[in-house]
């Protein structure tokens, strides 16, 4: 019967979750219910949660003989054996990324107070420095705090190469970033943000370049939100 395979499958995936899972907190829901919650489940979720649903069918409620009161279509088992692949395949964390055009960036030549009113408006507090096709520096509101102190003021001439040092990434003092190659993986840079969290150590960003080189073009931009289950949307990254 289709049910009992079904059925089957589903404590599988519940097993391969509890292992994802093992050592976390989880409060009382479910892994599903957690994996369902975790931005890395978005593609699959719709189908995930039908399956939880139809498992659940299937579990709670049978005829008075004790039968399923449902049998699933081949394409329902179809899909559980394709949720089972995506959950066991790592996923490349560049599909959890900003794309590298759509980051907001800032160049050494920019206007500094035009940067900082296109940071307010989109809710940044930080952006990468774009120089000779890598990575420079980067223009980060903790840095225009300590220019401000130093200085007096931003004032209408002042370009972002006048920062300096202030520029510089994983100063003493200041935020902390992670450069990643294009392989790594979701887990890799949640991994990244929960051990930072773990030493009190805030660890604001992570690029991806070809291969974690400065001096390569920028991939993709992660932030905590983006793997630690507050995922924006691109829509609300605009």
């Amino acid at each position: 019967m289709r049910a009992e395979t079904f059925l089957s499958m589903f404590r599988v995936l519940e097993g391969m979750l509890d292992k994802k899972y093992a050592g976390r907190e989880n409060g009382s829901s479910s892994v599903v219910m957690r994996y369902l919650s975790d931005p890395e489940s978005e593609p699959v979720r719709t189908q995930l949660d039908l399956c939880r649903e139809l498992r659940n069918l299937l579990t709670h409620n049978a005829d008075d003989e004790g039968n399923p009161v449902c049998e699933p279509s081949k394409a329902m088992l179809d899909t559980l054996y394709k949720i089972i692949e995506y959950v066991e395949s790592p996923k490349p964390a560049l599909i959890y990324a900003t794309p590298g055009e759509r980051v907001l960036r800032a160049h050494p030549g920019d206007p500094a107070l035009e940067v900082m009113r296109r940071m307010e408006k989109h809710g940044f507090s930080h952006v990468p420095v774009l120089e000779k096709g890598g990575i420079s520096g980067i223009f980060s509101m903790r840095g225009v705090f300590s220019y401000v102190l130093r200085h007096g003021g931003v004032g209408e001439d002042t370009r972002v190469r006048d920062f300096g040092e202030l520029l510089e990434m994983n100063r003493p003092g200041g935020e902390r970033f992670l450069l990643l190659s294009a392989s790594a993986t979701y887990h890799d840079v949640r991994a990244a943000f929960e051990r930072a969290g773990e030493r009190d150590s805030r660890l604001a960003a992570v690029f991806i370049t070809q291969n974690g080189q400065l001096d390569e073009p920028l991939l993709g931009m992660l932030t905590p939100w983006d793997v630690l289950g507050e995922k924006e949307s691109p829509e609300e990254r605009d």
